[in-house]
């Protein structure tokens, strides 16, 4: 009979735990995705002594997506920047994220060294293009089949771009 007392007290105290445990917030996850930009990176590689990083953070549980960028050495001013996807290292598409035009984001547009930063939500509720949401973002994103690229007038198509990978 005392081993069944002790069972039971054990088994209420995992239970205590369990419950404890079990809070209706979500633990947040914070995945990191960062690149280095070159002209070799682009497609087709180009001869500029240009030069970036892009880091990003992912809060897996409110979806919050924060990106920064950093360039300097272009070739003439930048004229844009992008998230682009899906894309394979050495293949194009089409602009996911335009550091230009998302609302509350910065982009040092007319510089040919610079910074962007910017925050957006990558929930399927949240339509980043015509054909791309946010969850499709952050699946491509996690696939690795994104990259950054700024795009100057002397290389309109980018100067410099970075497979963007997850940490």
């Amino acid at each position: 009979m005392q081993n069944r007392g002790i069972t039971l007290a054990i088994a209420a105290v995992v239970a205590t735990i369990v419950a404890c445990s079990s809070t209706t917030d979500p633990v947040s996850k914070i995945v990191t995705f960062k690149t280095t930009m070159n002209g070799a990176g682009e497609v087709p590689a180009n001869a500029t002594t240009g030069a970036g990083t892009f880091i990003a953070t992912l809060d897996t549980s409110t979806n919050v997506f924060t990106y920064d960028v950093a360039f300097s050495g272009l070739t003439s001013s930048a004229s844009a920047g992008h998230i682009h996807g899906p894309a394979a290292a050495t293949a194009s598409s089409g602009t996911t994220i335009n550091f230009v035009s998302l609302a509350g984001a910065t982009f040092s547009v007319g510089a040919t060294s610079g910074t962007g930063h910017g925050v957006a939500t990558l929930s399927a509720a949240n339509q980043i293009t015509a054909t791309i949401n946010g969850d499709s973002l952050k699946k491509l994103l996690f696939a690795g089949l994104t990259y950054v690229n700024i795009h100057t007038s002397t290389n309109p198509g980018g100067e410099i771009r970075g497979q963007i990978t997850k940490q």
